[in-house]
């Protein structure tokens, strides 16, 4: 295995500028540093963190002089306090949780490895991807085109509200070599309180990256504009999202033995290996207006611990309105130069123009909800909350459709689109008891009753308890739901110039239930799920939607341990999977993620972890991908899995500012080349990055 590290040589000249930058800044602040001050354990992280809020405490000193001027009272500095969550529910629960300042998983860069242990993935951050978890499959789509881009293109339940006393500024940024193939992350956010209740603030991120592949670049754009009031009785959050994402697709490489058998063939790099397209790419452009609103009605005093006597709100109103647009274009410049003398045509057929592709689409959906949320210490007799809702959904759709006028080889005939608007409404209610440390439980239904999904029914219940193990304190969760979901117009209608199809799906039935034991001192966690799905919904090995009319079931089990003996720490989830039919539903039977890293305070001010990540899953049919849908489909050609990804990373926290340092990769070629993800996509070779995020407090 040759390495040549040429390539890097840029990259590696702008990390040594950042190294030397470190370690000048940690020697000054050594010089520095006062007797007070000591860095908090857990990567820097202080207890009020740890809560749910940000405190940074700076501690002034006395330098009086002695021969007797008395100095004027120094004003105290204001307090760095953070506090930020997520609107759960329907925007009737705050989710409070806490800013990132650990260090610990700090060099995951890519969403897929964040958010799921098994994944198919294209290879380019930014690309879609698609979980291969039990745990993770979801019960709802969208907008198809968007399902797998899911990291990119957040819910409104996934987008953060802050309340500071100070300005807050978190500054992010990623780069990974070679320079002609390079790769950048870039993020922004800035939040601050006009007064005590009132915020505002944006966040901006982009990814751009080239590709190690050739046609593979990616250019993602995320905009929000958010602000929220805490109001006594009135509160409203609001936001305004643009999202874009602009990928070539280039259908894969040629032959997987390419990259498989490399001594056959005289490539020198990976971007000189022939791919399927072009000049081919899908874009999406995203547009949302969310806001939220609470009213408060009615009081009531009551008496919590020590005789504390507070008033609280008998219910509250809240209307929710979530404004969500989309285009989409699937676009192929010259359909002549993809037919190869020696390979069919990628697609099986061509419908509306031989001569380019030219798929648009939009969709469009204004959704209202309407709710009543009686608190739980309102209720004295049955202690607990109550809450009742209704929503009403309008959808317009419009996509292309069959010309008229047809063209020829060499001309493009007349465009022509359809147009559909779809409503539905749907009623639902929970009863909850979240108030207690030691045992909490919810219980939901919701009910379409009118419109296209009539007949869709949502029943949902959750229990959380806390309880005595020998010396330990155990958690234990349970969750689960019964699901009649029918799937969505575009996964029932659609025409495109490489596809059609018009059918009459059934609702997808669906039995969810869930488990989890965890008990924190030990740092173990024990779950499991399963699935029980009738008239299944799936991609088959033509990309075409289809039905099973065949019962499926689907288990994963997933255990995490944490083991440190001194400074040297291993982070374990293994996971294991079973499914009634592969063919259907592949998913890889064993999974592994293990990081093994060594930690330390330097110079007693700059925290460090080194170590590796290894992924690792079994052989398994991992879904081929189509560009034209954006979607994952079946196939039985081949098998990917079976070789480890590793991952050599150096993570450091100075103060406010944490960095890593990262070799992806770095067994590239061992002990196989066989290092695909799935078929005719190859994960990225070898590469050095780094990355930084700072926070600023002013």
């Amino acid at each position: 295995m040759v390495v040549d590290f040429s390539i890097y040589l840029p990259c590696m000249r702008s990390l040594l500028i950042l190294i030397s930058y470190i370690l000048l800044s940690v020697f000054t602040l050594n010089a520095q540093i006062m007797p007070d001050r000591e860095l908090v354990p857990g990567g820097g992280r202080t207890p009020a963190q740890q809560e749910g809020h940000t405190d940074d405490h700076h501690h002034d000193h006395d330098h009086s002089h002695d021969h007797g001027e008395v100095s004027e009272p120094r004003q105290q500095p204001v307090e760095h306090k953070i506090t930020n969550w997520f609107l759960k529910d329907l925007g009737t629960r705050r989710d409070t949780v806490s800013i990132d300042t650990l260090s610990q998983g700090f060099q995951i860069h890519n969403p897929a490895n964040r958010e799921a242990i098994a994944s198919v993935q294209l290879g380019n951050i930014g690309a879609p991807w698609q979980p291969a978890m039990v745990s993770k499959m979801p019960i709802y789509s969208r907008f198809m085109f968007a399902d797998n881009l899911r990291s990119f293109f957040k819910e409104p339940e996934e987008w953060r509200y802050y309340n500071t006393k100070t300005p807050y500024t978190n500054l992010y940024y990623q780069y990974a070599a070679p320079k002609r193939r390079s790769e950048e992350v870039v993020g922004v956010l800035f939040t601050q309180n006009v007064n005590k209740r009132w915020n505002v603030g944006f966040d901006y991120q982009l990814i751009s990256s080239i590709g190690r592949y050739e046609a593979q670049q990616v250019e993602n754009r995320h905009f929000r504009f958010f602000s929220s009031y805490n109001g006594p009785r009135y509160e409203v959050h609001g936001s305004y999202v643009y999202n874009k994402t602009d990928q070539l697709e280039n259908a894969g490489i040629e032959d997987d033995d390419f990259v498989l058998n490399p001594q056959r063939y005289d490539y020198d790099e990976k971007e000189n290996i022939p791919v399927r397209f072009y000049d081919a790419s899908n874009r999406i452009d995203n547009h949302q207006i969310f806001v939220n609103q609470a009213l408060n009605i009615g009081n009531i005093t009551v008496s919590r611990r020590e005789g504390e006597r507070v008033e609280l709100p008998v219910g509250t109103a809240i209307h929710t309105f979530h404004l969500d647009r989309n285009r989409r274009q699937h676009r192929i410049e010259n359909l002549r130069n993809s037919f190869s003398p020696n390979e069919p045509f990628f697609y099986d057929n061509i419908y509306i123009d031989t001569t380019k592709t030219r798929d648009y689409l939009y969709y469009t959906s204004i959704k209202n909800t309407f709710q009543l949320r009686f608190n739980e210490e309102a209720n004295p007799l049955l202690q607990f909350g109550l809450r009742a809702f209704i929503t009403n959904e309008v959808e317009q759709f419009t996509f292309p459709a069959l010309p008229e006028v047809e063209g020829t080889f060499t001309t493009s005939p007349e465009y022509m689109s359809e147009e559909e608007q779809l409503t539905t409404t749907l009623i639902g209610g929970q009863i909850f008891k979240n108030l207690g440390e030691s045992f909490r439980w919810n219980a939901g239904m919701r009910l379409y009753f009118q419109g296209y999904r009539t007949g869709d029914t949502e029943i949902t219940g959750a229990i959380n308890s806390q309880f005595r193990l020998a010396n330990d304190t155990a958690g234990i969760f349970a969750d689960g739901g019964l699901y009649l979901v029918s799937p969505g117009f575009f996964e029932s209608r659609y025409t495109s110039n490489h596809f059609i199809w018009d059918e009459r799906f059934d609702q997808v039935k669906t039995l969810r239930l869930r488990g989890a034991v965890k008990i924190p001192t030990r740092k173990f966690e024990l779950s499991a799920e399963t699935r029980l799905i009738n008239d299944y919904f799936y991609w088959d090995q033509n990309a075409m939607p289809t039905q099973s009319g065949s019962f499926l079931r689907a288990v994963e089990f997933r255990l995490f341990k944490h083991f440190n003996l001194g400074n040297f720490h291993n982070h374990n989830t293994i996971l294991y999977q079973l499914t009634s039919n592969s063919e259907l539903m592949p998913l890889p039977e064993w999974s592994l993620y293990s990081s093994l890293y060594y930690q330390n305070t330097l110079f007693e001010v700059l925290f460090v972890q080194l170590g590796f990540d290894l992924r690792y899953n079994t052989r398994w049919y991992s879904p081929a991908y189509m560009p034209a849908t954006g979607q994952f489909h079946a196939q039985r050609q081949r098998k990917t899995g079976d070789y480890p990804y590793v991952d050599l990373f150096l993570n450091m926290q100075l103060k406010r500012a944490r960095i890593f340092i990262k070799m992806d990769h770095i067994n590239q070629g061992y002990p196989n080349n066989d290092y695909f993800h799935t078929l005719n996509y190859p994960a990225n070779p070898r590469a050095i990055r780094f990355g930084l995020s700072w926070n600023f407090y002013d």
